[in-house]
């Protein structure tokens, strides 16, 4: 099975209908979006663009279709890490290829679409961003507050692929997209055509985060990442990966301080990948590099943690590794991330993913880092509904330190202003600040900070803005040095807290009539998993039952995880093509409709609505249609070709 996009159409028209008549968008309830609060700015700057927020979805499996994307900014997501993209588009994904029930693990590492067909997702999404951001959300939002949006791309794994025709094609596309937008615009017509005309800029990315694969030479690393900044014009982030801490530190860590005696790490991996005084060095050149062509270079931690594949949990994967995420390689990212700051001599950009949850969002908001990214947290119940809690545990932690930016939250975090301010200060007007500087900020209320900082150093001939700047990543690292070393004590990273499987019921997972506690909708990275209401009858005693998108499914087994009876949603459930050729292709059952004409395939028999609808196939077959796409309810997929 694989992923098979839905036309631009409609995804818009889907959009404007559901919000109509569920106050839903993609399933995903208007109660449960992140609204935006005049109260708090959690703004941050990302490579010279603002975002509204400093969270967003990792590169990962939330954000490879349209729709995907779409939701995450719903959650209140404003910087939005796109895919990882490689040259190698006909991967053979294991399945399955993602296991969270508690600690995450994975198989899955780069975009299962075509190259042409993922800068096209990209594109819809940031489209579609657009029509929400200046209707404000079909009139659901107060105002145009708080939906400024970045997206950062993700591309990988060797210098030779990113320097293809198709990778570096990509990469222009997204530095430079009109025409895709173009493409998109000649879609809309009928009541759609006022959207027509939305304004977009040409540019959907231009800051590009570096994946590569564990051994990558330290050369190449860096000569890849020249090749971002000096010849495409890029931004730049180095992502780098947990190994860097070593194997004895980070065997110490995973295992004798959190206890996951299950995870079996392989010295080898780490003795083939990239070592730490290497990676100092290659942020140091880089540096210059940036400086040199007026873009900007930073790190990213982490990749996931790479250790002996469990064939129990992942039985056709042939590599023999799989990688984890989730709360162990929170304390183990945290840790690396602080060693480098410390170590590398001069600050810099640092965004992070790592066992992000609301939990421990705002401290590493404190630390400074932007953007601050999840995946395995959205893979649990409550999906990307449980993004808006990761805000309003930032705002809660606001408001104790009598703060209302994200800006003050980080100089003001852990009361080393004054500190900060004379690091920061040193280094960029190369002396020590004034005793009488140094009194001002410490008389400073922590909410104004930021303007009294910036007057000062402006008063100073420095730039205000760049010297905020830096006073905040030199906070964010002081601040680091307090959070850090307590993870490894906090009982809420340890093996014992992470252990437990998601609750279970003694029953089979039916066709119909299952528990229907849509677990399975929440937890769907792909958002394929829809409810439908059904006159109850002929076998089928429920009102409410579920269904599935078969081109929205990549069979990760998420829904699987986490579904409380014995089965697999996927295997299982009603399944519904959005297009004709995801129909076609397809050997399951499942049903199409293509606005005149019901198809369907029954026990691998095809059978059309005009044809024989006899006996239990005519039945589910008019029920399909008849709830599914033909409900009061807004259809869950549109096929394509087919006005309304």
């Amino acid at each position: 099975m694989s992923l098979r996009p839905v036309p631009f159409r409609d995804l818009l028209l889907r959009m404007k209908h559901e919000v109509e008549a569920s106050d839903a968008i993609f399933d995903l309830p208007v109660r449960k979006w992140w609204v935006p609060d005049s109260a708090y700015d959690f703004s941050a700057m990302h490579f010279g663009r603002k975002a509204s927020t400093p969270v967003g979805p990792a590169a990962g499996p939330h954000t490879q279709l349209a729709q995907n994307i779409v939701l995450s900014w719903l959650g209140g997501a404003r910087i939005i890490e796109l895919k990882t993209v490689q040259v190698n588009d006909e991967l053979e994904i294991p399945r399955p290829c993602i296991h969270a029930p508690n600690v995450g693990l994975n198989v899955e590492w780069s975009q299962e679409l075509k190259i042409d067909q993922s800068v096209r997702e990209y594109a819809k999404a940031a489209f579609l961003i657009e029509i929400l951001k200046q209707t404000q959300c079909f009139g659901r939002f107060p105002s145009n507050e708080g939906l400024e949006t970045v997206f950062d791309t993700s591309v990988g794994y060797d210098l030779a692929g990113i320097k293809s025709g198709s990778v570096t094609g990509f990469l222009n596309d997204l530095r430079s997209g009109a025409h895709l937008f173009d493409e998109l615009r000649g879609e809309l017509d009928g009541e759609l055509a006022v959207y027509r005309d939305t304004e977009l800029s040409d540019t959907i990315s231009d800051c590009v985060t570096l994946s590569t694969f564990h051994g990558c030479p330290a050369d190449e690393i860096e000569a890849i990442t020249r090749y971002l900044i000096e010849e495409l014009g890029f931004n730049a982030i180095v992502k780098l990966n947990p190994t860097l801490l070593g194997f004895d530190r980070v065997r110490e860590l995973l295992v004798d301080r959190l206890g996951y005696t299950r995870y079996q790490l392989k010295r080898e991996a780490f003795e083939a990948d990239l070592k730490y005084e290497d990676a100092l060095g290659i942020l140091t050149n880089l540096r210059t590099v940036a400086e040199d062509r007026g873009s900007i270079v930073g790190a990213k931690f982490t990749n996931t943690l790479v250790v002996a594949n469990d064939e129990s949990v992942f039985p056709t994967q042939s590599d023999p590794y799989m990688y984890v995420s989730g709360p162990p390689l929170h304390v183990i990212s945290m840790n690396l991330m602080q060693m480098v700051r410390e170590d590398v001599g001069f600050d810099f950009p640092v965004s992070f993913s790592a066992g992000i949850d609301a939990r421990n969002f705002p401290d590493a908001v404190a630390c400074g880092m932007v953007p601050i990214t999840t995946c395995t947290d959205l893979l649990r119940k409550g999906g990307y509904g449980r993004l808006p809690a990761y805000l309003k545990a930032l705002a809660r932690e606001m408001d104790k330190l009598g703060v209302t930016s994200r800006e003050a939250y980080v100089l003001a975090a852990t009361g080393q202003a004054s500190e900060a301010f004379a690091e920061a200060f040193l280094d960029m007007a190369g002396r020590n600040a004034s005793r009488e500087q140094l009194d001002r900020i410490a008389a400073t209320s922590s909410n104004n900070l930021p303007v009294v900082a910036g007057g000062i150093a402006g008063d100073a001939g420095l730039s205000a803005e760049k010297f905020k700047t830096q006073f905040g990543r030199v906070a964010g690292r002081f601040n680091g040095r307090q959070f850090v070393p307590t993870l490894e004590e906090n009982p809420r990273y340890q093996a014992a807290a992470n252990s437990k499987a998601p609750r279970m019921v003694d029953s089979e997972l039916a066709l119909y009539d299952c528990l229907n506690c849509d677990i399975c909708i929440a937890v769907c990275p792909n958002d394929a998993f829809f409810s439908y209401d059904v006159a109850p009858g002929d076998g089928v005693a429920e009102e409410h039952q579920l269904a599935f998108v078969d081109d929205f499914c990549n069979e990760c087994s998420n829904c699987e995880i986490f579904c409380p009876e014995n089965g697999a949603p996927f295997k299982v459930k009603e399944r519904v093509f959005a297009t004709r050729s995801g129909f076609e292709e397809s050997t399951f059952d499942g049903f199409w409709y293509d606005g005149n004409k019901m198809f369907g395939r029954v026990e691998g028999i095809l059978i059309r609505e005009d044809g024989d609808v006899e006996g239990t196939v005519g039945e589910r077959l008019r029920r399909v249609r008849e709830t599914i796409y033909e409900s009061s309810r807004p259809n869950p997929v549109k096929p394509e070709g087919v006005g309304q």
